[in-house]
């Protein structure tokens, strides 16, 4: 198959001597044509495999390990992708979920009863994972000085945007214009592709999904009923909504944008364009909605099978960095060593996802309203039946006295039903009544980690909860 004039240009390179510059060892030769020779990008699907294996090791050494048990108390648990992970392995979800959820609690108690409670250390799991990713993008940035790896890089499927810059970066200046060009050729050739670039792989999109389509409608439908049934309905989902407030906040804040863009006309959509700049994450929980109920047969649909709002969002974020990406070339043009990698440090820099910013923005006003809400006498008995901040927030965020209080004591009751559920799942206690506490595990991440689940609404049907 003839390649493209640059890419037959590029791989020659400019007389040779820059590509036989650094020629990688046998080892890292082998690592590179090795992660090359599969479909996708080369590092997400690395990335993933890790993450697979992690989990299988986990599952199996859990409780013999004991270093990895005081790294998650460390930890306070895994991060929300992971710990939605670990729900979803199936079987052995259950005792794991106890487990893991058991320990985090009982360094929680103590953590919430220091002077200055601790900062959460990494995600174990978030640790392998990153482990993986940075030996990848060393071997590929180095194995592009080798002509066969270069060649197996232009005839595949290359990387994803989140990948490919870290490669850029990291490798010589011929070889960051070949990558630069590679991305840019992707994301100006069709919808499909330029979605596949800017999110590679994302092992947690199906479950933000399956949770969202869930719970969504129902989720959505109660926070209109609050906001609307009374002034200051804000307060409402602060003080009955068994779930964070400031977790919910950020969930509310992103499904509700998503479903407004996907139903937007195509006039409303194109004018949209230019605020809708989204992350990767973002733009692969846009491109995951479907539309199963109303009238589906008005559904406009492009050619590739996307949504037609969804689409119009792809194409205007893969021009902003095809723009930058093809001044990020120009600027290779006779640039020193030192100024190619200022110029690689610089790209996309300014491309900022507009739906962060919003959660953002909506989490510190609920966390003002939690101080508003705490000083209000009116609202002193209902604070005492909420449900409180879950235990990220109230490590990282200085809560009014009163939250602070209802989360210890919400921690502490929650160790003492998981401490119970350990105990009586023993041998010895075949004989006690199990109550209740056996399923707490379920309950466990509202209180933990709000971001886990997403929003519980009031007096819901706990079938519609993960």
């Amino acid at each position: 198959m003839a390649l493209p004039g640059w890419l037959s240009d590029l791989l020659r390179g400019p007389g040779g001597r820059g590509d036989r510059a650094r020629p990688p060892d046998a080892h890292t030769r082998s690592a590179a044509l090795a992660a090359l020779g599969g479909d996708g990008c080369a590092v997400c699907r690395i990335a993933s495999e890790a993450g697979q294996r992690w989990f299988f090791a986990y599952e199996n050494d859990t409780r013999v390990d004991l270093g990895l048990r005081e790294r998650l108390e460390r930890s306070f648990g895994f991060c929300a992708p992971h710990t939605r992970h670990l729900l979803d392995l199936g079987a052995s979800t259950s005792w794991l979920a106890r487990w893991v959820f058991a320990d985090v609690a009982r360094a929680a108690v103590g953590a919430l009863a220091a002077p200055e409670p601790p900062t959460p250390g990494p995600c174990p799991a978030c640790e392998a994972v990153e482990r993986a990713e940075r030996d990848a993008v060393r071997n590929l940035a180095s194995g592009l000085f080798d002509q066969d790896v270069r060649d197996l890089l232009v005839a595949g499927d290359g990387f994803c945007r989140t990948h490919g810059l870290a490669v850029l970066r990291r490798t010589g200046r011929d070889q960051a214009r070949l990558v630069a060009m590679m991305l840019d050729e992707r994301l100006t050739k069709d919808p499909v592709t330029a979605r596949d670039v800017l999110v590679g792989v994302q092992p947690d999109a199906p479950r933000r999904r399956r949770l969202r389509e869930q719970t969504a409608a129902s989720v959505l439908a109660a926070e209109e009923a609050a906001r609307t049934a009374r002034p200051l309905g804000d307060a409402d989902l602060v003080l009955d909504w068994p779930c964070c407030p400031t977790c919910a906040a950020g969930h509310l804040v992103e499904w509700r944008y998503l479903h407004w863009m996907v139903d937007l006309s195509a006039e409303d959509a194109a004018e949209l364009r230019g605020g809708a700049t989204l992350c990767a994450e973002h733009l692969a929980d846009l491109a995951g909605v479907r539309i199963t109920s109303g009238d589906v047969g008005a559904v406009r649909l492009t050619e590739d099978g996307l949504l037609a709002p969804v689409a119009q969002v792809i194409e205007h974020v893969a021009q902003l960095w095809s723009k930058d990406l093809r001044t990020f070339v120009g600027r290779l043009d006779g640039a020193s060593a030192g100024a190619a990698r200022a110029a690689a440090a610089d790209v996309g820099q300014w491309i900022r996802c507009h739906l962060c910013e919003r959660r953002a923005a909506a989490v510190q006003r609920t966390e003002r309203l939690l101080g508003l809400v705490a000083a209000d006498p009116a609202d002193a008995e209902r604070l005492r039946d909420a449900h409180g901040v879950c235990l990220r927030h109230g490590l990282r965020t200085r809560l009014p006295a009163p939250w602070q209080q209802l989360l210890r004591a919400r921690t502490g009751l929650l160790c003492y039903e998981l401490d119970e559920a350990e105990r009586k799942a023993g041998w010895d206690a075949r004989w006690e009544i199990r109550g209740a506490e056996m399923a707490v595990w379920r309950r466990a991440p509202y209180l933990l980690d709000g971001q886990v689940l997403g929003p519980a609404v009031p007096n819901a049907d706990d079938g519609a909860h993960p």
